[in-house]
């Protein structure tokens, strides 16, 4: 846990490091401003798709051991605050507005999904063993994508609030239900057919943004 943590800040640093040579690091550091209300909503979307998926589960039979599954630990409670800001800046604060600029504002946040997704490459492989987890590995991949759009939403309508970023990855990790998924495949599958539910909403409601910007004559800055 303690190399995976030290390894959460490389996109934090390559933030820097990048957006400094951009003299970027304003717009990547400094916007922070945002209305509460969404600081209260960002941390509860992951919990919903959570319980959503929990839900489902039950009502196809599934019996959930947890209906949530908080940290359990020091490792646990470490991840609220490691993770979000290892990797948010870096994610959301420098890559997410590049790629909106450059794909779209669905296509955007899918690759950086996909990019997210490679970045958890690590933790698919178990050195002791010398083995690697496929199934993990494809999960995140399949994971990632659908929660980078959904985070895309919050982050747009937050006006690219920082704040909102940090808060919806640190509620991500209130939830510990891929101890649960892992055990249960029909679990997993309620969880991506949930999350995409929510992330197809998401860009739903990202496209008809960027086609209502367009009609005007200052366009969304998310849009191409």
């Amino acid at each position: 846990m303690a190399c995976a943590g030290l390894s959460a800040f490389g996109p934090l640093i390559a933030a820097v490091v990048v957006g400094g040579r951009q003299r970027a690091l304003r717009d990547i550091f400094g916007r922070w401003r945002v209305n509460p209300g969404w600081l209260v909503l960002a941390p509860g979307v992951p919990l919903l798709v959570h319980t959503l998926a929990r839900l489902l589960y039950a009502g196809l039979g599934g019996h959930p051991a947890r209906w949530l599954d908080g940290p359990r630990g020091p490792e646990d409670l470490a991840a609220l605050v490691v993770f979000p800001l290892g990797e948010e800046f870096g994610w959301r604060g420098f890559a997410h507005p590049r790629l909106m600029k450059r794909l779209g504002s669905v296509r955007g946040p899918l690759a950086l999904g996909a990019l997210w997704g490679l970045w958890h490459l690590a933790y698919a492989v178990t050195p002791s063993a010398a083995t690697f987890d496929f199934v993990t590995f494809a999960t995140t991949m399949l994971e990632m994508p659908l929660y980078a759009l959904i985070i895309a939403w919050l982050f747009e309508r937050a006006n690219r609030s920082m704040a909102v970023a940090l808060a919806v990855h640190a509620g991500a990790h209130l939830d510990h239900l891929e101890r649960a998924q892992q055990a249960d495949p029909r679990l997993l599958a309620c969880h991506l057919a949930v999350a995409a539910a929510v992330a197809g909403v998401a860009a739903w409601s990202l496209s008809k943004r960027c086609a209502g910007a367009g009609a005007t004559t200052r366009p969304a800055a998310s849009c191409p």
